[in-house]
This record gives C-alpha cells, structure tokens and sequence, in this order.
C-alpha cells in the first residue's frame, strides 16, 4: 500500500495515515467518519481501521440491453469524485447526495458536466474519477477509482485502486430506483484496500428493453467510502 504522507495547514510535520488520519489536502479528521450500514446483514462490514477517503460519487451508469432475456446489463459507470470529509459532522452531510442527485437530474443539468455538481452543493474539491478498465485478468471489466490526474495525486501513476467485488446488497431504500451497496477489496492499485458503495441515489435501468436498442446512460450519485 502507499504510505500517504499529510501535510496540515498549520503544522509543518508530516504524519502518515498509520500515526493519525487526516485528510490529505484539508486536514480533516477522518478517524471517526463511520458508515451508516444497515442493520441485519453481513454482506458490508465497516472495517475497524479509519476512511482514507469519504467522497461524493456523481456520474452515470452504463447499460446494454440483453437479447437472451430482453433486460439491462450493466457495462460499467463513470462517475466525478469530490471531497465531502470536511463536511461529515455537518447538517447535509446525510442527504448530500440526494441533494446532489437534484441538481445533476434537472433539465438544467443537461448542459453542465458532473465534475460541476460538487462546488453547487458545499463539495467543490474534485479528488478523482470512477470509471471501469479491463479487468487484470484480461476478461471482463473492473472498477476503477483514480486519482492519477487531479489535486495533490496529480502525475502519481500509483494512485488508484481496482475493486473486486466482494459484497452487495438491495439498497435499503427504493432498490427499483437506487443501485446496489457494494463493498469491493483491492485487485490492483496502491490508493486503497478495501472501497465501499453507499447511500446510492439513481442508477438504475429500466425494468424491461428492446434487443438490439441502443445502450443507455443513467444518473446516479452515491457516497464512496475507501479504507
């Protein structure tokens, strides 16, 4: 894993994650950033070491239509990730990205890019991008969550995980709507361990297609937590 070392604003020593969690550009403590699982299942668990990262997730999710079955099947999402660690002790912390999800899904949107929802709800620092890449294997597609281009990552060809899947659950709330909760661990990468999906808004497909119509775009947002 790569050792990130932080630099506060106001002290001029580094400390690396294994001493003291803080964020890497804001010093925001994310040591008692916590998920809000849903009680009664086991598919997600919050690990027992500190969030590296806690983001807010907008973007779209990719879907093709299936002939065999005549339903969607997923083939990846692209998403834009800003940093919300400096805003989990405050009142929009919970439905941030609801309240993002309005904006990004309102006829006004259409002409703006989601790299440009951050800033319009108290998130303005963009730490990276979700997109999917073939996967190490060489069949298939992964998750990908890179920093490699943006803010204090920039030119570090280190900084990004792939993610395996390893838990999934409905979302607790409209499921028909919202897409899975997913808990994946690392399959390549140096940014991450272990990444989590939460609190998902959108994204999903339509019940039912047409074989051979054109795949399609979907809006979602989502909270993105990386250990």
């Amino acid at each position: 894993m790569l050792v990130f070392k932080l630099l506060c604003a106001l002290s001029s020593v580094a400390l690396s994650v294994s001493a003291r969690v803080v964020h890497t550009d804001d010093c925001c403590d994310t040591s008692k950033a916590v998920m809000d699982l849903p009680a009664g299942q086991t598919a997600l668990v919050s690990p027992t070491s500190a969030a590296l990262f806690v983001m807010l997730g907008v973007g779209i999710q990719n879907y093709t239509c299936t002939s065999a079955t005549s339903t969607y099947a997923s083939i990846g999402a692209v998403a834009s990730l800003f940093d919300i660690s400096c805003l989990d002790k405050k009142p929009q912390f919970s439905s941030i990205q609801s309240t993002a999800f309005k904006i990004w899904d309102s006829p006004a949107s259409l002409k703006a890019s989601a790299s440009s929802i951050g800033a319009r709800v108290g998130a303005p620092k963009l730490l990276g991008f979700h997109y999917f890449v073939t996967a190490p294997s060489g069949t298939g597609i992964s998750p990908k969550w890179d920093f490699t281009s943006t803010g204090k990552f920039a030119g570090d060809a280190s900084a990004y995980v792939l993610g395996a899947k390893v838990g999934d659950i409905p979302a607790p709330t409209s499921p028909a709507t919202n897409v899975d909760w997913l808990a994946l661990n690392n399959a390549q990468g140096s940014l991450a361990s272990k990444i989590f999906r939460i609190d998902t808004v959108g994204g999903q497909p339509p019940t039912s297609c047409i074989p051979g119509s054109a795949p399609i775009e979907v809006k979602y947002t989502a909270k993105y937590y990386l250990y």
